[in-house]
């Protein structure tokens, strides 16, 4: 039996080797392809994962309606309650999820492009077809071109990045909000996974705005990517829409408890987003000496750059287990580096020097 038509043409998302996994020993590797954080996550997570691991309950299936991280997340995001908020096993489930309830086979969806890749192949995996609207040369977003082509294409569903990956732009958070409101009958998916780097966000309208839905991820500024959890805010009746269909025993205990224990230690990440914002300053300057464009509107914990030899580049990188992200399928002839700290840049740039220098 063949696979469906849909998966027989589908243009399948693009990831890539995760070669990190085949070293025998991790030291003196630097991992700044999959915009991960580049440092542990809070003591406390440890902390609490053991405290967890010596409990004997991993015989149990997970909390599935975990009152406490919910209310953490609603605390967080400044929601009157956490009936605004749903966990999921990562933000990629939950895109998953939210197709799967919200989307029709003729739905009209639009994806502001180029951006993160997964949320597409998703949909047309289930045959619903895409269309992008395009950021400019500057990967900079026309709001107003933007809402002309929602009502002329009569778009039903819109996903946004923001901050943008792999451009690191952040839109104008105003002109989002008076987008979303001035059109209500568009479902806006707002993915704000480098949240935490930017600090913009949409969530205030959540309350009032049923056609809006916000994800975001663990994965990034609170380091917990082996983890998988992320989270859904969104106004009551989409929360309970979302339900219908979410598998609640799939996000692990392990992957709960390190959530509610990263949110009790807030200023940890807040640290780390300060040392990222220093070392990208830094970064964006220092690269100049080397010829490389960067994308310097970037607001997130990565910058999206375009350098001669730029395979070549990767390659040598990589033979001194340093690892960055080709992004030429996407964007010809541009790659994207993770930001880290001040003293892991400096060790990219050393090398950086060497392949130039040779």
């Amino acid at each position: 039996m063949l696979p469906n038509k849909n998966i027989q043409n589908l243009k399948p998302y693009m990831s890539i080797p995760h070669d990190i996994w085949n070293f025998e020993n991790y030291d003196n590797v630097l991992k700044l392809d999959w915009n991960e954080a580049t440092i542990n996550p809070s003591p406390k997570v440890f902390e609490h994962i053991y405290q967890f691991l010596n409990s004997g309950k991993l015989n149990w299936y997970p909390n599935t309606k975990n009152i406490e991280l919910l209310r953490a997340l609603s605390l967080y995001t400044k929601q009157d309650s956490e009936d605004y908020i749903e966990i999921f096993g990562s933000s990629d489930v939950a895109h998953e999820n939210i197709i799967d309830v919200f989307l029709e086979k003729n739905s009209i969806v639009c994806i502001i492009s180029p951006t993160y890749d997964n949320f597409r192949a998703r949909a047309n995996g289930v045959g619903i077809k895409t269309i992008n609207f395009m950021l400019d040369k500057n990967f900079e977003l026309d709001f107003d071109e933007l809402n002309n082509f929602l009502k002329q294409k009569k778009v039903d569903f819109l996903y946004i990045c923001n901050p943008n990956n792999p451009t690191g732009v952040c839109y104008d958070n105003n002109k989002l909000e008076q987008l979303i409101v001035n059109n209500p009958k568009v479902m806006f998916l707002v993915d704000e996974a480098y949240y935490e780097f930017c600090k913009k966000s949409v969530q205030n309208l959540v309350k009032n705005c049923k056609n809006l839905i916000i994800t975001r991820t663990f994965s990034k500024a609170f380091a917990l990517a082996s983890f998988r959890i992320g989270y859904v805010i969104s106004h009551v009746d989409n929360i309970r829409s979302i339900n219908k269909l979410r598998n609640s025993k799939n996000i692990s205990m392990l992957s709960q408890i390190a959530a509610l224990a990263a949110l009790k230690d807030v200023e940890y990440v807040d640290k780390f987003v300060e040392q990222v914002a220093t070392s990208r300053k830094l970064f964006l300057k220092d690269i100049k000496a080397f010829d490389i464009r960067a994308c310097e509107q970037t607001e997130a914990n990565f910058v999206l750059l375009s350098m001669k030899n730029m395979q070549e580049v990767i390659n040598y990188l990589k033979q001194n287990k340093i690892f960055i992200r080709n992004y030429n399928h996407i964007i010809p002839g541009y790659c994207r580096i993770t930001i880290g700290t001040v003293e892991q840049m400096r060790c990219l740039l050393d090398k950086l020097k060497e392949f130039y220098e040779r």
